[in-house]
């Protein structure tokens, strides 16, 4: 991380691992296809607190996501958005408990080859939307 809004990585790394109690002075964390090799994404406990929009877009050969427990909460006053789309080859989502607090959506769509989401206790407590779109028929 630079400066703690800024994270570069090459377009060849295979995992994301970030360990607990990192966070950053940032509202947004989004994972796009520049990352055309990443298999796996593990997020510590208590991470990125304040970060209303959390989005995974086009990772092709992302397999894996983890997301520790009480990260990605917000204040009750506040709202975000978890979403994660386009990704070919992604099999499993495990939230832990607590993790995603007063976010408002949750949305999953095009993950051809999902098998599992497990969603712990108070996991996107108070969420309002879960929306699941597959562009297969």
């Amino acid at each position: 991380w630079i400066d703690d809004c800024e994270l570069i990585v090459t377009s060849c790394i295979e995992s994301l691992i970030i360990d607990d109690d990192f966070n950053p002075d940032i509202s947004s964390l989004i994972l796009n296809y520049s990352l055309i090799s990443l298999k796996r994404i593990d997020i510590g406990n208590d991470c990125f607190e304040n970060v209303n929009r959390f989005e995974i877009d086009g990772l092709n050969e992302l397999e894996t996501i983890i997301i520790g427990q009480k990260s990605f909460k917000l204040d009750d006053d506040d709202t975000g958005e978890c979403l994660i789309m386009n990704c070919d080859h992604l099999k499993h989502i495990n939230i832990d408990r607590k993790s995603f607090k007063y976010y408002e959506s949750f949305e999953c769509k095009n993950l051809p080859s999902l098998i599992s989401i497990q969603l712990d206790d108070k996991a996107f407590y108070r969420c309002q939307r879960i929306e699941f779109e597959s562009m297969n028929d």
